[in-house]
């Protein structure tokens, strides 16, 4: 083998236990994630004893809801401005798309 070869070989050997150490760490934090999914799924909801309209209620726990405003700000504009372009096809007798 030419030592240009071997030069450019070598790097290659070396990423193999490095590639493989991060996929371990990956898959453990995956299996991670899952069981503390799992854990939490059996407080999701409590049954407050109340049958409405022959339907049990039960108490669910608070959501985090988190948004980026200008985001919003940029669907909500998208949609309006779609509901816009429905009107002018409706009233130019035009089907919608």
């Amino acid at each position: 083998m030419s030592r240009v070869l071997e030069m450019t070989a070598a790097p290659r050997r070396r990423s193999w236990p490095t590639l493989a150490a991060v996929g371990v760490c990956a898959f453990a934090t995956l299996i991670a994630g899952v069981d503390m999914r799992l854990e939490r799924a059996g407080d999701c909801g409590v049954f407050t004893g109340e049958v409405v309209a022959g339907l049990p209620v039960y108490r669910l726990p608070a959501i985090e809801v988190v948004a980026d405003r200008k985001t919003e700000f940029a669907r909500i504009e998208r949609e309006e401005k779609q509901e816009r372009a429905r009107q002018a096809r409706a009233k130019a007798g035009r089907p919608a798309a």
